[in-house]
Protein backbone atom coordinates (compact mmCIF):
# COMPACT_ATOMS: atom_id res chain seq x y z
CA UNK A 1 0.00 0.00 0.00
CA UNK A 2 1.39 3.40 -1.02
CA UNK A 3 2.17 5.98 1.68
CA UNK A 4 -0.49 8.35 0.31
CA UNK A 5 -3.18 5.67 0.64
CA UNK A 6 -2.06 4.71 4.16
CA UNK A 7 -2.27 8.32 5.39
CA UNK A 8 -5.76 8.78 3.94
CA UNK A 9 -7.03 5.48 5.40
CA UNK A 10 -5.64 6.19 8.90
CA UNK A 11 -7.06 9.74 9.07
CA UNK A 12 -10.43 8.67 7.68
CA UNK A 13 -10.60 5.81 10.19
CA UNK A 14 -9.80 8.10 13.13
CA UNK A 15 -12.37 10.67 12.03
CA UNK A 16 -15.02 8.01 11.54
CA UNK A 17 -14.33 6.41 14.94
CA UNK A 18 -14.52 9.74 16.75
CA UNK A 19 -17.71 10.72 14.89
CA UNK A 20 -19.52 7.44 15.57
CA UNK A 21 -18.47 7.37 19.24
CA UNK A 22 -19.57 10.97 19.71
CA UNK A 23 -22.93 10.32 18.04
CA UNK A 24 -23.65 7.34 20.32
CA UNK A 25 -22.73 9.27 23.47
CA UNK A 26 -24.86 12.21 22.38
CA UNK A 27 -27.83 9.95 21.65
CA UNK A 28 -27.70 8.32 25.09
CA UNK A 29 -27.42 11.68 26.80
CA UNK A 30 -30.23 13.19 24.74
CA UNK A 31 -32.61 10.40 25.74
CA UNK A 32 -31.97 11.21 29.42
CA UNK A 33 -32.04 14.98 29.18
CA UNK A 34 -34.58 15.67 26.43
CA UNK A 35 -37.16 17.54 28.49
CA UNK A 36 -34.68 19.86 30.20
CA UNK A 37 -32.69 20.33 27.03
CA UNK A 38 -35.77 21.25 25.01
CA UNK A 39 -36.93 23.88 27.43
CA UNK A 40 -33.62 25.36 28.53
CA UNK A 41 -31.23 24.88 25.63
CA UNK A 42 -32.40 23.42 22.31
CA UNK A 43 -35.41 25.59 21.63
CA UNK A 44 -33.84 28.95 22.63
CA UNK A 45 -30.69 28.21 20.65
CA UNK A 46 -32.68 27.04 17.64
CA UNK A 47 -34.76 30.21 17.72
CA UNK A 48 -31.56 32.24 17.56
CA UNK A 49 -30.26 30.11 14.68
CA UNK A 50 -33.54 30.42 12.79
CA UNK A 51 -33.68 34.15 13.42
CA UNK A 52 -30.11 34.49 12.18
CA UNK A 53 -30.92 32.50 9.05
CA UNK A 54 -33.99 34.63 8.37
CA UNK A 55 -31.85 37.73 8.72
CA UNK A 56 -29.26 36.24 6.36
CA UNK A 57 -31.94 35.55 3.76
CA UNK A 58 -32.70 39.27 3.83
CA UNK A 59 -29.07 40.38 3.55
CA UNK A 60 -28.60 39.62 -0.15
CA UNK A 61 -31.67 41.49 -1.43
CA UNK A 62 -30.83 44.32 0.97
CA UNK A 63 -27.28 44.48 -0.40
CA UNK A 64 -28.59 44.38 -3.96
CA UNK A 65 -30.90 47.31 -3.20
CA UNK A 66 -28.03 49.21 -1.61
CA UNK A 67 -25.77 48.58 -4.62
CA UNK A 68 -28.50 49.74 -6.98
CA UNK A 69 -29.07 52.95 -5.02
CA UNK A 70 -25.35 53.79 -5.15
CA UNK A 71 -24.86 52.74 -8.77
CA UNK A 72 -23.36 55.62 -10.77
CA UNK A 73 -25.23 54.60 -13.93
CA UNK A 74 -28.60 54.64 -12.19
CA UNK A 75 -28.00 58.01 -10.50
CA UNK A 76 -26.65 59.61 -13.68
CA UNK A 77 -29.57 58.19 -15.67
CA UNK A 78 -32.07 59.91 -13.37
CA UNK A 79 -30.14 63.19 -13.33
CA UNK A 80 -29.75 63.16 -17.15
CA UNK A 81 -33.51 63.26 -17.62
CA UNK A 82 -34.47 59.56 -17.90
CA UNK A 83 -33.87 59.58 -21.66
CA UNK A 84 -32.70 56.07 -22.47
CA UNK A 85 -35.65 53.77 -21.64
CA UNK A 86 -33.91 50.72 -23.11
CA UNK A 87 -30.88 51.38 -20.90
CA UNK A 88 -32.78 51.37 -17.59
CA UNK A 89 -34.89 48.38 -18.63
CA UNK A 90 -31.73 46.46 -19.51
CA UNK A 91 -30.14 47.46 -16.20
CA UNK A 92 -33.13 46.37 -14.09
CA UNK A 93 -33.43 43.13 -16.06
CA UNK A 94 -29.74 42.27 -15.61
CA UNK A 95 -29.94 42.86 -11.84
CA UNK A 96 -33.08 40.71 -11.65
CA UNK A 97 -31.51 37.85 -13.59
CA UNK A 98 -28.07 38.05 -11.99
CA UNK A 99 -29.37 37.73 -8.41
CA UNK A 100 -32.43 35.59 -9.27
CA UNK A 101 -34.80 38.13 -7.72
CA UNK A 102 -38.55 38.22 -8.39
CA UNK A 103 -38.56 41.88 -9.41
CA UNK A 104 -36.51 45.07 -9.46
CA UNK A 105 -37.81 48.60 -9.76
CA UNK A 106 -36.96 52.31 -9.88
CA UNK A 107 -39.19 55.29 -9.11
CA UNK A 108 -38.10 58.76 -10.22
CA UNK A 109 -38.84 61.49 -7.70
CA UNK A 110 -38.94 64.08 -10.49
CA UNK A 111 -41.39 62.42 -12.89
CA UNK A 112 -42.87 59.87 -10.43
CA UNK A 113 -42.40 57.25 -13.18
CA UNK A 114 -42.29 53.64 -11.92
CA UNK A 115 -39.76 51.65 -13.99
CA UNK A 116 -39.63 47.86 -14.09
CA UNK A 117 -37.83 45.24 -16.25
CA UNK A 118 -40.95 45.39 -18.46
CA UNK A 119 -40.52 49.15 -18.90
CA UNK A 120 -42.55 52.07 -17.55
CA UNK A 121 -45.50 50.40 -15.82
CA UNK A 122 -46.95 53.11 -13.59
CA UNK A 123 -46.77 56.69 -12.35
CA UNK A 124 -47.01 57.01 -8.56
CA UNK A 125 -49.67 59.41 -7.35
CA UNK A 126 -50.41 60.82 -3.91
CA UNK A 127 -54.11 60.29 -4.50
CA UNK A 128 -53.62 56.57 -5.13
CA UNK A 129 -53.63 54.54 -1.91
CA UNK A 130 -51.51 51.87 -3.58
CA UNK A 131 -48.72 54.45 -3.98
CA UNK A 132 -48.87 55.75 -0.41
CA UNK A 133 -45.76 53.73 0.43
CA UNK A 134 -43.58 55.95 -1.78
CA UNK A 135 -44.59 59.26 -0.23
CA UNK A 136 -44.48 57.81 3.27
CA UNK A 137 -40.99 56.42 2.68
CA UNK A 138 -39.81 59.67 1.07
CA UNK A 139 -40.60 61.57 4.28
CA UNK A 140 -38.69 59.11 6.46
CA UNK A 141 -35.09 59.75 7.49
CA UNK A 142 -34.01 56.12 7.09
CA UNK A 143 -32.20 55.27 3.81
CA UNK A 144 -34.16 52.05 3.32
CA UNK A 145 -37.20 50.13 4.50
CA UNK A 146 -38.58 46.61 4.31
CA UNK A 147 -42.30 46.03 3.95
CA UNK A 148 -44.84 43.47 2.84
CA UNK A 149 -47.24 44.64 0.17
CA UNK A 150 -49.29 43.73 -2.89
CA UNK A 151 -48.57 45.24 -6.31
CA UNK A 152 -51.30 44.85 -8.91
CA UNK A 153 -48.80 45.41 -11.74
CA UNK A 154 -46.58 42.53 -10.64
CA UNK A 155 -48.50 39.74 -8.92
CA UNK A 156 -51.55 38.96 -6.86
CA UNK A 157 -49.35 37.36 -4.22
CA UNK A 158 -47.77 39.13 -1.26
CA UNK A 159 -44.30 40.53 -1.96
CA UNK A 160 -41.55 41.61 0.41
CA UNK A 161 -40.17 44.89 -0.94
CA UNK A 162 -36.81 46.35 0.06
CA UNK A 163 -36.91 50.03 -0.86
CA UNK A 164 -33.74 52.12 -0.97
CA UNK A 165 -33.42 55.87 -1.52
CA UNK A 166 -31.33 57.07 -4.46
CA UNK A 167 -29.38 60.24 -3.66
CA UNK A 168 -27.62 62.61 -6.05
CA UNK A 169 -24.09 63.85 -5.51
CA UNK A 170 -25.42 66.61 -3.26
CA UNK A 171 -27.08 63.99 -1.03
CA UNK A 172 -30.57 64.95 -2.24
CA UNK A 173 -33.15 62.26 -2.87
CA UNK A 174 -33.84 61.77 -6.58
CA UNK A 175 -35.73 58.49 -6.48
CA UNK A 176 -36.32 55.11 -4.87
CA UNK A 177 -35.00 51.80 -6.11
CA UNK A 178 -35.05 48.27 -4.76
CA UNK A 179 -36.12 44.67 -5.16
CA UNK A 180 -39.16 42.53 -4.46
CA UNK A 181 -39.01 38.97 -3.14
CA UNK A 182 -42.01 36.69 -3.53
CA UNK A 183 -43.29 35.28 -0.29
CA UNK A 184 -43.48 31.89 -1.97
CA UNK A 185 -39.71 31.78 -1.49
CA UNK A 186 -40.16 32.63 2.19
CA UNK A 187 -42.69 29.79 2.53
CA UNK A 188 -40.08 27.41 1.13
CA UNK A 189 -37.60 28.72 3.68
CA UNK A 190 -40.08 28.10 6.51
CA UNK A 191 -40.63 24.56 5.25
CA UNK A 192 -36.88 23.99 5.27
CA UNK A 193 -36.78 24.77 9.01
CA UNK A 194 -39.12 21.86 9.65
CA UNK A 195 -36.72 19.55 7.86
CA UNK A 196 -33.61 21.06 9.39
CA UNK A 197 -34.63 21.75 12.99
CA UNK A 198 -37.91 19.75 13.38
CA UNK A 199 -39.68 22.97 14.41
CA UNK A 200 -42.77 24.64 13.02
CA UNK A 201 -41.87 28.24 12.20
CA UNK A 202 -44.45 30.88 11.31
CA UNK A 203 -45.14 34.61 11.58
CA UNK A 204 -48.05 36.35 13.30
CA UNK A 205 -49.01 40.00 12.76
CA UNK A 206 -50.03 42.56 15.38
CA UNK A 207 -53.68 41.49 15.17
CA UNK A 208 -52.86 37.85 15.84
CA UNK A 209 -53.32 36.64 12.25
CA UNK A 210 -50.96 33.89 11.09
CA UNK A 211 -49.47 35.69 8.09
CA UNK A 212 -46.48 33.66 6.86
CA UNK A 213 -46.35 29.90 7.24
CA UNK A 214 -45.41 26.66 5.53
CA UNK A 215 -48.09 24.54 3.92
CA UNK A 216 -47.39 21.74 6.42
CA UNK A 217 -48.42 23.90 9.40
CA UNK A 218 -51.68 22.63 10.95
CA UNK A 219 -52.73 26.08 12.18
CA UNK A 220 -54.57 28.80 10.25
CA UNK A 221 -56.34 32.08 10.98
CA UNK A 222 -56.06 34.07 14.20
CA UNK A 223 -54.27 32.64 17.23
CA UNK A 224 -57.17 33.90 19.37
CA UNK A 225 -59.23 31.06 17.83
CA UNK A 226 -56.65 28.29 18.37
CA UNK A 227 -56.89 26.18 21.52
CA UNK A 228 -53.91 26.74 23.76
CA UNK A 229 -52.59 29.76 21.90
CA UNK A 230 -55.55 31.98 22.71
CA UNK A 231 -54.82 31.69 26.44
CA UNK A 232 -51.28 33.05 26.02
CA UNK A 233 -51.94 35.63 23.29
CA UNK A 234 -52.02 38.55 25.67
CA UNK A 235 -48.76 37.55 27.36
CA UNK A 236 -47.07 37.16 23.95
CA UNK A 237 -47.94 40.68 22.82
CA UNK A 238 -47.14 42.25 26.14
CA UNK A 239 -43.63 40.86 25.85
CA UNK A 240 -43.73 39.56 29.41
CA UNK A 241 -42.03 36.35 28.37
CA UNK A 242 -40.78 34.68 25.20
CA UNK A 243 -41.10 30.98 26.08
CA UNK A 244 -44.42 29.24 26.58
CA UNK A 245 -45.83 25.77 27.05
CA UNK A 246 -49.35 24.92 25.91
CA UNK A 247 -51.40 21.92 24.86
CA UNK A 248 -54.50 21.06 22.90
CA UNK A 249 -56.13 17.90 21.60
CA UNK A 250 -53.41 17.49 18.95
CA UNK A 251 -50.44 17.52 21.30
CA UNK A 252 -48.24 19.32 23.82
CA UNK A 253 -46.08 22.15 22.56
CA UNK A 254 -43.13 24.26 23.57
CA UNK A 255 -43.21 27.72 21.97
CA UNK A 256 -40.64 30.49 21.68
CA UNK A 257 -41.48 33.90 20.25
CA UNK A 258 -39.36 36.77 18.97
CA UNK A 259 -40.51 40.15 17.66
CA UNK A 260 -38.90 41.20 14.35
CA UNK A 261 -39.24 44.95 14.26
CA UNK A 262 -38.21 45.37 10.60
CA UNK A 263 -41.13 43.21 9.52
CA UNK A 264 -43.48 44.23 12.36
CA UNK A 265 -44.20 40.52 12.88
CA UNK A 266 -43.88 38.01 15.71
CA UNK A 267 -41.73 35.00 14.94
CA UNK A 268 -43.23 31.79 16.37
CA UNK A 269 -41.03 28.70 16.74
CA UNK A 270 -42.70 25.68 18.29
CA UNK A 271 -42.29 21.94 18.63
CA UNK A 272 -44.50 19.02 19.54
CA UNK A 273 -42.76 17.26 22.47
CA UNK A 274 -43.87 13.80 21.34
CA UNK A 275 -42.64 14.41 17.84
CA UNK A 276 -39.27 15.51 19.15
CA UNK A 277 -38.88 12.37 21.28
CA UNK A 278 -39.89 10.20 18.35
CA UNK A 279 -37.35 11.94 16.16
CA UNK A 280 -34.39 11.42 18.47
CA UNK A 281 -33.44 8.12 16.90
CA UNK A 282 -33.78 9.58 13.41
CA UNK A 283 -31.56 12.43 14.51
CA UNK A 284 -29.01 9.92 15.74
CA UNK A 285 -28.90 8.23 12.34
CA UNK A 286 -28.82 11.62 10.64
CA UNK A 287 -25.79 12.53 12.76
CA UNK A 288 -24.11 9.32 11.69
CA UNK A 289 -24.80 10.15 8.07
CA UNK A 290 -23.42 13.65 8.58
CA UNK A 291 -20.35 12.16 10.23
CA UNK A 292 -19.79 9.96 7.21
CA UNK A 293 -20.22 12.93 4.90
CA UNK A 294 -17.80 15.03 6.97
CA UNK A 295 -15.30 12.17 6.98
CA UNK A 296 -15.68 11.84 3.23
CA UNK A 297 -15.27 15.60 2.79
CA UNK A 298 -12.14 15.72 4.92
CA UNK A 299 -10.78 12.70 3.08
CA UNK A 300 -11.44 14.40 -0.26
CA UNK A 301 -9.74 17.56 1.02
CA UNK A 302 -6.71 15.51 2.05
CA UNK A 303 -6.59 13.79 -1.33
CA UNK A 304 -7.03 17.17 -3.05
CA UNK A 305 -4.18 18.67 -1.00
CA UNK A 306 -1.87 15.77 -1.79
CA UNK A 307 -2.75 16.07 -5.46
CA UNK A 308 -1.91 19.79 -5.38
CA UNK A 309 1.56 19.02 -4.05
CA UNK A 310 1.95 16.35 -6.71
CA UNK A 311 0.98 18.88 -9.38
CA UNK A 312 3.50 21.34 -7.97
CA UNK A 313 6.20 18.69 -8.26
CA UNK A 314 5.15 18.02 -11.84
CA UNK A 315 5.26 21.77 -12.52
CA UNK A 316 8.75 21.99 -11.06
CA UNK A 317 9.77 19.14 -13.34
CA UNK A 318 8.36 20.84 -16.45
CA UNK A 319 9.13 24.53 -15.82
CA UNK A 320 12.39 26.42 -16.08
CA UNK A 321 13.02 27.79 -12.59
CA UNK A 322 14.81 30.93 -13.78
CA UNK A 323 12.56 32.26 -16.56
CA UNK A 324 9.28 30.59 -15.67
CA UNK A 325 9.01 29.26 -19.23
CA UNK A 326 8.48 25.63 -20.09
CA UNK A 327 11.66 23.59 -20.02
CA UNK A 328 12.96 21.40 -22.82
CA UNK A 329 11.20 18.31 -21.50
CA UNK A 330 7.82 20.07 -21.47
CA UNK A 331 8.47 21.55 -24.91
CA UNK A 332 9.22 18.13 -26.36
CA UNK A 333 5.97 16.73 -24.92
CA UNK A 334 4.05 19.63 -26.48
CA UNK A 335 5.88 19.19 -29.77
CA UNK A 336 5.12 15.47 -29.83
CA UNK A 337 1.40 16.07 -29.18
CA UNK A 338 1.04 18.48 -32.08
CA UNK A 339 3.27 16.35 -34.31
CA UNK A 340 0.71 13.54 -33.94
CA UNK A 341 -2.07 15.99 -34.89
CA UNK A 342 -0.20 17.16 -37.99
CA UNK A 343 -2.39 16.69 -41.08
CA UNK A 344 -5.25 15.43 -38.87
CA UNK A 345 -6.38 18.67 -37.29
CA UNK A 346 -3.67 21.21 -38.09
CA UNK A 347 -2.11 22.22 -41.38
CA UNK A 348 1.37 23.35 -40.42
CA UNK A 349 3.93 23.29 -37.63
CA UNK A 350 6.70 25.86 -37.40
CA UNK A 351 9.76 25.54 -35.15
CA UNK A 352 11.91 28.50 -34.23
CA UNK A 353 15.22 28.26 -32.33
CA UNK A 354 16.64 31.45 -30.80
CA UNK A 355 20.18 31.87 -29.54
CA UNK A 356 21.44 34.98 -27.73
CA UNK A 357 24.50 36.34 -29.51
CA UNK A 358 27.79 36.52 -27.60
CA UNK A 359 26.15 35.49 -24.34
CA UNK A 360 29.39 34.06 -22.97
CA UNK A 361 30.86 37.54 -23.25
CA UNK A 362 27.90 38.86 -21.18
CA UNK A 363 28.61 36.36 -18.40
CA UNK A 364 32.37 36.96 -18.53
CA UNK A 365 31.98 40.76 -18.44
CA UNK A 366 29.07 41.28 -16.05
CA UNK A 367 28.83 38.00 -14.16
CA UNK A 368 26.22 35.27 -14.10
CA UNK A 369 23.71 37.25 -12.03
CA UNK A 370 23.45 39.90 -14.74
CA UNK A 371 23.38 37.13 -17.32
CA UNK A 372 20.42 35.58 -15.51
CA UNK A 373 18.64 38.95 -15.50
CA UNK A 374 19.17 39.19 -19.25
CA UNK A 375 17.71 35.71 -19.77
CA UNK A 376 14.65 36.59 -17.67
CA UNK A 377 14.13 39.79 -19.67
CA UNK A 378 14.39 37.94 -22.99
CA UNK A 379 11.78 35.46 -21.73
CA UNK A 380 9.46 38.37 -20.85
CA UNK A 381 9.85 39.85 -24.33
CA UNK A 382 9.04 36.50 -25.93
CA UNK A 383 5.87 36.20 -23.85
CA UNK A 384 4.73 39.64 -24.96
CA UNK A 385 5.46 39.07 -28.63
CA UNK A 386 3.74 35.68 -28.90
CA UNK A 387 0.13 34.52 -28.90
CA UNK A 388 -1.29 32.58 -25.98
CA UNK A 389 -1.56 29.53 -28.23
CA UNK A 390 2.15 29.60 -29.13
CA UNK A 391 4.58 27.44 -27.18
CA UNK A 392 7.79 29.01 -25.89
CA UNK A 393 10.42 27.26 -23.81
CA UNK A 394 13.97 27.63 -22.61
CA UNK A 395 15.79 25.15 -24.81
CA UNK A 396 18.96 25.26 -22.75
CA UNK A 397 21.55 27.82 -21.65
CA UNK A 398 20.93 30.96 -23.73
CA UNK A 399 18.73 29.17 -26.29
CA UNK A 400 14.95 29.35 -26.59
CA UNK A 401 12.53 27.29 -28.67
CA UNK A 402 9.17 28.36 -30.09
CA UNK A 403 6.47 26.24 -31.70
CA UNK A 404 3.74 27.74 -33.89
CA UNK A 405 0.58 26.04 -35.15
CA UNK A 406 -0.94 27.02 -38.51
CA UNK A 407 1.35 29.99 -39.13
CA UNK A 408 2.42 30.72 -42.70
CA UNK A 409 6.07 30.94 -43.80
CA UNK A 410 5.80 34.68 -44.38
CA UNK A 411 4.17 35.25 -41.00
CA UNK A 412 6.75 33.17 -39.12
CA UNK A 413 9.61 35.16 -40.66
CA UNK A 414 7.79 38.38 -39.78
CA UNK A 415 7.45 37.18 -36.16
CA UNK A 416 11.12 36.20 -36.00
CA UNK A 417 12.24 39.58 -37.30
CA UNK A 418 9.92 41.31 -34.88
CA UNK A 419 11.48 39.35 -32.00
CA UNK A 420 14.98 40.30 -33.16
CA UNK A 421 14.00 43.95 -33.29
CA UNK A 422 12.22 43.89 -29.91
CA UNK A 423 15.26 42.38 -28.16
CA UNK A 424 17.75 44.61 -29.98
CA UNK A 425 15.80 47.79 -29.12
CA UNK A 426 14.80 46.83 -25.56
CA UNK A 427 15.82 49.65 -23.21
CA UNK A 428 15.97 47.39 -20.16
CA UNK A 429 18.51 45.08 -21.77
CA UNK A 430 20.51 48.01 -23.18
CA UNK A 431 20.65 49.63 -19.77
CA UNK A 432 21.56 46.35 -18.07
CA UNK A 433 24.37 45.44 -20.50
CA UNK A 434 25.35 48.98 -21.59
CA UNK A 435 24.88 47.89 -25.18
CA UNK A 436 22.13 46.34 -27.32
CA UNK A 437 21.60 42.59 -27.02
CA UNK A 438 20.95 40.65 -30.23
CA UNK A 439 19.75 37.17 -31.09
CA UNK A 440 20.11 34.80 -34.05
CA UNK A 441 17.08 32.81 -35.14
CA UNK A 442 16.57 29.70 -37.19
CA UNK A 443 13.10 28.99 -38.60
CA UNK A 444 11.75 25.83 -40.17
CA UNK A 445 8.45 24.28 -41.22
CA UNK A 446 7.57 20.62 -40.81
CA UNK A 447 7.26 18.82 -44.13
CA UNK A 448 4.92 15.89 -44.64
CA UNK A 449 7.71 13.29 -44.60
CA UNK A 450 9.82 14.86 -41.89
CA UNK A 451 10.34 13.55 -38.36
CA UNK A 452 10.49 15.65 -35.20
CA UNK A 453 14.23 15.18 -34.94
CA UNK A 454 14.54 16.02 -38.60
CA UNK A 455 12.81 19.35 -38.12
CA UNK A 456 14.96 20.16 -35.07
CA UNK A 457 18.12 19.26 -37.00
CA UNK A 458 17.05 21.42 -39.94
CA UNK A 459 16.23 24.46 -37.79
CA UNK A 460 19.40 24.04 -35.73
CA UNK A 461 21.43 24.21 -38.95
CA UNK A 462 19.52 27.35 -39.93
CA UNK A 463 20.43 28.87 -36.58
CA UNK A 464 24.07 27.97 -37.19
CA UNK A 465 23.88 29.68 -40.59
CA UNK A 466 22.43 32.78 -38.94
CA UNK A 467 25.42 32.85 -36.61
CA UNK A 468 27.83 32.46 -39.51
CA UNK A 469 26.08 35.20 -41.48
CA UNK A 470 27.01 37.76 -38.84
CA UNK A 471 24.47 37.18 -36.08
CA UNK A 472 21.33 39.23 -35.42
CA UNK A 473 19.90 37.31 -38.38
CA UNK A 474 16.83 35.23 -39.28
CA UNK A 475 17.52 32.24 -41.51
CA UNK A 476 14.75 30.01 -42.84
CA UNK A 477 15.63 26.33 -43.26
Amino acid sequence: MRLKTKVVVIIAGLLLSVSITGSIINYMKNVQDTQAQLQNTSLPLSVDNIYTEIQQRMIEPLLVSSLMSHDTFLRDWLMDGEKDMDGIVRYLTEIQQKYDIFTTFLVSDKTKNYYHPRGLIDVVNKDNSADAWYFRFKDQSEPYEINLDHNANLSDTLIMFINYKVMNYKNEMIGVTGVGVRLLNIEKMLSSFKTKYKYDVYFVDQKGEITLFSQALNKRGNIANIDGLKSIKEAIYKGEQTQFEYKNKEGEYLLNTKYIEKLKLQLFVEIDKKEYLKELKKTFYANLAISLLVTLLVTLIIIYTINIYQKQLVKMASEDSLTGLANRRKFNEHFEKFYKLYKKGINSLTLMLIDIDDFKEVNDTFGHLVGDEALVRVAEILRVELRSSDMVARWGGEEFALLFVDVSSEKSVEIAQKICQAIREDKVLSSLLQRPLTVSIGVGHLSSLESQDGLVYKVDNALYEAKKAGKDQVIVA
